[in-house]
């Protein structure tokens, strides 16, 4: 069996800093690479079970039995996943590499934080963060209701005019292979949290 985050542990390992803290970092090659670990996690267990179904067929024989197809189709579906994989794999690279990340990384220690796990339907209160998309829209770091939907998140009308939809990522909710969406928020101090 994978592991569920191998992608997640891959990305700490390399900038000794965990996708949640990558996300609240107010750099958006930061803040892109929780969307960028799931894509490269889809990529990853669809390639994993393309390759497994190919695995399976010429163990049961079924090209013998079978028509050629069954051993060209997967393996069609191979190269496709494969080039797939390598966008996503391009793109986590990038962002790891990326002059800006790595400097703000350097300078400032990474934040301890807490997730609340949160279900569609949901109105909550989170600061957006610090994406390229949310950038371009001038709504990096407000802070602001949503309201989690399955696909993507529904802005507070109070934010500007209209209504204005943005993706999970951009809207700071996060998803846990395991778990489900969740949002950051700072962790509480142990003294505090004692009461001390």
């Amino acid at each position: 069996m994978i592991s569920i985050d191998a992608v997640g542990r891959w990305i700490t390992q390399l900038t000794g800093r965990t996708l949640d803290q990558h996300a609240a970092d107010p750099i958006p090659a930061a803040a892109d690479l929780p969307q960028a670990a799931i894509n490269l996690r889809h990529a990853r267990t669809q390639l994993l079970l393309t390759v497994d179904r190919l695995r399976t067929a010429l163990i049961n024989e079924d090209d013998l039995s079978g028509t050629i197809a069954a051993v060209t189709g997967p393996l069609d579906g191979i190269e496709q996943l494969g080039r797939e994989y390598r966008y996503a794999r391009n793109w986590a690279e990038a962002l790891i590499g990326d002059a800006d990340r790595a400097a703000y990384a350097k300078e400032n220690a990474g934040k301890p934080l807490r997730r609340r796990y949160v279900n569609p339907g949901d109105t909550i209160l989170v600061i957006l963060p610090h994406t390229n998309s949310c950038r371009q829209r001038q709504l990096a770091g407000r802070r602001t209701r949503v309201r989690v939907g399955r696909a993507d998140a529904e802005l507070d009308l109070m934010v500007g005019p209209g209504q204005l939809r943005l993706a999970h990522a951009d809207a700071g909710i996060y998803h846990d292979p395991a778990h489900g969406f969740y949002v950051l928020e700072p962790a509480a101090d142990e003294p505090a949290a004692s009461g001390d």
